[in-house]
């Protein structure tokens, strides 16, 4: 049990028509887990359904499971900070993992961003493997 933040290459998953679909599904459905995410994983999400020409209904269900931060200036400033070269929007979900802090999970199955939520001592999980 506990607090999971969730990118975008985990919560494509449970939305797009990918063999991983129903096990991602799964596990977000693990009863205790809260997950939460930055606001920038609502774009991240919507964009996908709209360069797809897929209906915006499809997110309702993931995005009404997570709770969504509002990327802050202090936010920002943490993105900001990141030594290790990683994407901006990689950074600002790192920035906003790092800012809720207290012993956060990051879900990702992206490997750029794991290796970086590790080097800044986040606890990383990957529910597609």
């Amino acid at each position: 049990m506990g607090l999971i933040y969730l990118d975008s290459s985990v919560a494509l998953r449970a939305i797009l028509n990918c063999e991983e679909r129903t096990n991602v599904q799964q596990w977000l459905d693990t009863p205790g887990e809260t997950f939460v995410s930055s606001r920038l994983l609502k774009t991240e999400v919507l964009r996908v359904l709209r360069k797809d020409d897929r209906p915006l209904v499809e997110a309702l269900p993931l995005l009404e499971r997570v709770g969504l931060i509002d990327i802050t200036r202090e936010i920002h400033t943490l993105a900001e900070s990141i030594e290790r070269h990683v994407k901006t929007r990689d950074a600002l979900h790192l920035g906003t993992a790092l800012f809720i802090g207290e012993r956060i999970k990051v879900a990702t199955h992206d490997a750029g961003m794991k290796a970086a939520a590790q080097h800044l001592g986040l606890h990383v999980v990957d529910p597609v493997l």
